[in-house]
């Protein structure tokens, strides 16, 4: 997450000073002696409208409303203290744990007043994506975000480097929400959930809301949060005795909390610190304040049409007609990048018998001087490649 931060700073010289900005804003209220729900008007729950882009290149990337509910249904769960492994948390930091106040519902509404089923799936000609925010954006063909003044915006993808990661407020409004890697989810795929499942999710939002981790980012950091003991770095596993760091004994450092790295069986708590941090993002003033006033969650006038299915069948290239006579058409629509590549036809002893640089989708070859025989069609672009067979009659 650092990293993440760090590589948007390094691209926008003015995010140092908004993020700072948050943290002063959020550190005088939090520190404010004065009922903030009193004054702001702050409802006991903040609702918050989620849309998913699901953006898949296999049919099996391709998550299903099921799934969806069962992230929704964890975050629901583990923001609101409703996880029954809240047994498990130590007798010493019982007392420090909270319900943080958060209701997330697909959206109902999308920013054009249309209704929605707060469920975007696009088909992506990209295998794996990386944290670099691409998928974020049609033009790198992912899926633009909607406007984040209103709606929690959740990428589900397949990631290479990272599990899922999350912007903080205050960061690119075009660039926010949080992103989440296919992978995590098949671990949950086709069982029963249970509860140690879908946590990096709860984690991600938390950093949504504003929460860092729980060791702040540094060795012995600061997460900004009061009742959090501080903590050398990240606990990994599943520990089963308490772990003293940092002089934080005896109580020892809170690695069952959300927002640090312990697997998700270890995790079972949010702190009564870590609400009133998270919750102060969306007062008056606040860099998350317009949530409260979407209209995301709104019953539509206007039923959405159903989009036309403008994403390919198949995933690779397809040839057409096969067996062929005179001509055959090779198909690209499920990845323009191949335009510009060249491409060969060889045949059975593998010599090349034509070629030409890729023009369009949908390329028409005539073949009508191949002698009667089987024939490949070779291509590569960016390390992939392509590798299929005709029949010439």
């Amino acid at each position: 997450m650092k990293e993440y931060v760090n590589r948007q700073m390094s691209e926008d010289i003015s995010l140092k000073d908004k993020l700072e900005q948050v943290d002063v804003f959020t550190r005088e209220r939090t520190n404010s002696t004065i009922n903030a729900q009193r004054i702001t008007g702050m409802p006991e729950t903040i609702t918050i409208p989620v849309v998913f882009h699901v953006l898949y290149h296999t049919p099996t990337e391709n998550v299903d409303k099921t799934i969806l509910d069962r992230l929704i249904a964890a975050l629901n769960r583990d923001f609101n203290k409703r996880n029954s492994d809240t047994s498990n948390i130590p007798s010493v930091f019982k007392p420090y744990a909270g319900a943080m106040g958060f209701e997330f519902k697909v959206a109902t509404m999308d920013p054009q007043g249309r209704g929605t089923n707060g469920i975007i799936k696009k088909y992506t000609p990209i295998l794996y994506w990386m944290s670099d925010d691409k998928m974020k954006f049609t033009s790198s063909y992912g899926d633009d975000a909607w406007d984040s003044k209103s709606y929690l915006n959740i990428w589900i993808c397949n990631m290479k480097d990272v599990m899922g990661y999350s912007t903080f407020p205050g960061m690119d409004p075009l660039k926010d929400g949080v992103v989440l890697s296919v992978e995590d989810i098949f671990k949950a795929r086709g069982t029963t959930p249970k509860i140690n499942d879908l946590r990096t999710i709860v984690h991600e939002v938390g950093h949504w809301v504003s929460l860092y981790h729980i060791w702040g980012e540094d060795y012995c950091g600061d997460d900004k949060v009061d009742d959090t003991p501080k903590q050398a770095s990240y606990t990994p596993g599943c520990p089963t005795s308490s772990r003293v760091t940092c002089g934080n004994g005896p109580t020892g450092d809170m690695y069952m909390n959300f927002m640090d790295f312990t697997n998700d069986v270890c995790m079972n708590m949010f702190t009564v610190g870590q609400r009133k941090r998270a919750r102060t993002v969306f007062e008056a003033g606040g860099p998350r304040n317009s949530i409260l006033y979407s209209k995301g969650l709104n019953v539509s006038m206007i039923e959405s049409a159903p989009l036309p299915d403008f994403y390919p069948k198949w995933y690779y290239a397809q040839v057409y007609p096969n067996p062929a006579v005179s001509s055959i058409k090779v198909y690209f629509d499920y990845d323009e990048r191949w335009i510009g590549k060249k491409m060969d036809i060889l045949d059975m002893s593998g010599r090349v018998v034509f070629n030409k640089i890729i023009g369009s989708k949908i390329e028409t070859i005539d073949v009508s001087r191949l002698t009667a025989g089987v024939y490949f069609i070779r291509a590569e672009k960016d390390g992939e490649k392509l590798h299929t067979k005709f029949i010439k009659l």
